[in-house]
């Protein structure tokens, strides 16, 4: 099995989905692991965790979006 492309199939899922609710058993599955063992691999490989990356994914597409409008909502 090739793990990088299958990492790379996972975090592809998480990107393409990233303002959806997060499903970590569905992100496994792109890497033909358990969930338990997919966010293992991830922090080690990542060195965060997988909650933190889609946070952290979020909270700069927020950031970029609130960057390219002029609109204000007090």
């Amino acid at each position: 099995m090739d793990w990088v492309k299958s990492f790379q199939r996972a975090v592809d899922y998480i990107e393409e989905n990233i303002t959806e609710p997060t499903d970590y058993e569905r992100i496994a599955r792109e890497m033909n692991v358990s969930s338990f063992y997919f966010q293992k691999i991830f922090s080690i490989l990542c060195g965060f965790t997988v909650g933190e990356y889609i946070r952290n994914r979020r909270l700069a597409l927020a950031g970029s979006e609130l960057l390219s409008t002029d609109e204000k909502n007090y």
